[in-house]
């Protein structure tokens, strides 16, 4: 199962598919060549920085700074299909499951 080493800055969502998985994280403000994404031993790490917006603020409720956030991989996680997109301040990680671990439906005769 999926779980989160770190604190962070940015929350996020972890869903589970009947193919796969999906984490999505919100990072507004943030440009896609400032978000780092990778596994190492079955861990996924993601990086960044939420940049605080320029100007005087009168209040501010957002957190701002460097974050990082770790997710162990479930056993069930194909480590060779993880993908990365950027898209209106979320990205999201989309991960296989393997093909022997999905569910089979299995016809009646």
């Amino acid at each position: 199962m999926f779980s989160s080493c770190d604190a962070c800055l940015a929350p996020v969502e972890i869903k589970q598919t009947e193919n796969g998985y999906v984490i999505s994280m919100e990072l507004p403000g943030s440009t896609r060549e400032e978000i780092k994404v990778w596994n190492e031993k079955n861990v996924l790490t993601i990086t960044g920085e939420k940049k605080a917006p320029e100007g005087d603020r009168i209040m501010g409720e957002r957190t701002f700074g460097r974050f990082t956030r770790s997710f162990r991989l479930p056993e069930d996680a194909n480590r060779d299909t993880i993908e990365a997109s950027y898209s209106n301040g979320v990205v999201a990680v989309q991960i296989q499951k393997l093909e022997e671990k999905k569910p089979k439906n299995i016809e009646v005769q």
